[in-house]
């Protein structure tokens, strides 16, 4: 419990730091050492823990990282995203989420993805080492990336962050017994990347990327 409330706060002292968000109230209430400690998630990616890691480099390809502490969070997020931006109809195949984006009063579209704002889907895995979201058939229902509108709205889970791809590829080994999925894609922010390498297998995705993180427990 003192483990997942640690990594809680670390979460919402990254993501206020990245989005520039106000947070005088909290860091009255925490001591300098421990904002020193936070403030640190800024200091080389090699000494970052594998959740700063992949948070710091997702957004620095231009992803919209956003932590969820809980359900009420991940609603008001929802409902800013749809305020703040064009997007009214989401194309997603998933039921969960599906009820997720209808409370937050997003159309959902389950079949024409070209005629819907965004596209929504979970993910496989969060890789650190390129702050790459790995989607694959699963969630792209096998339309192709140029086939799905140009702003994702990606959910995941802490428990889903990954060290690297090879990581990333053993875990979807794991969970589909050998059946390895087709369209394996690693998708990242609008920013071009200079190393293809890093991003393979699989194909960088230049999208407009929303990511909303959840705790496992959410």
């Amino acid at each position: 419990m003192a483990e997942a409330s640690k990594k809680r706060t670390v979460f919402h002292k990254l993501a206020s730091i990245l989005t520039g968000k106000p947070e005088e109230e909290e860091e009255k209430a925490v001591p300098k050492k421990r904002l020193a400690q936070d403030q640190g998630a800024r200091a080389p990616a090699a000494q970052d823990p594998l959740d700063l890691a992949f948070v710091k480099n997702f957004v620095s390809s231009g992803g919209k990282f956003l932590y969820c502490e809980n359900k009420d969070e991940l609603r008001d997020y929802l409902d800013k995203i749809r305020s703040e931006t064009d997007v009214t109809s989401v194309f997603c195949r998933n039921p969960e989420l599906s009820e997720q984006l209808s409370g937050a009063r997003y159309e959902v579209l389950t079949e024409g993805a070209a005629l819907a704002d965004a596209f929504a889907c979970r993910s496989e895995y969060l890789v650190a080492f390129n702050g790459g979201i790995m989607i694959t058939e699963h969630q792209t229902r096998g339309h192709k990336l140029d086939q799905l509108p140009h702003t994702f709205l990606t959910f995941a889970y802490t428990s889903q962050i990954t060290e690297n791809l090879r990581s990333a590829l053993s875990g979807i080994r794991r969970r589909y017994h050998g059946n390895l999925p087709g369209q394996i894609t690693t998708i990242k922010g609008p920013q071009k990347v200079k190393d293809m390498q890093d991003s393979q297998p699989g194909q960088v995705c230049n999208k407009d990327i929303y990511l909303l993180l959840l705790e496992d427990q959410v």
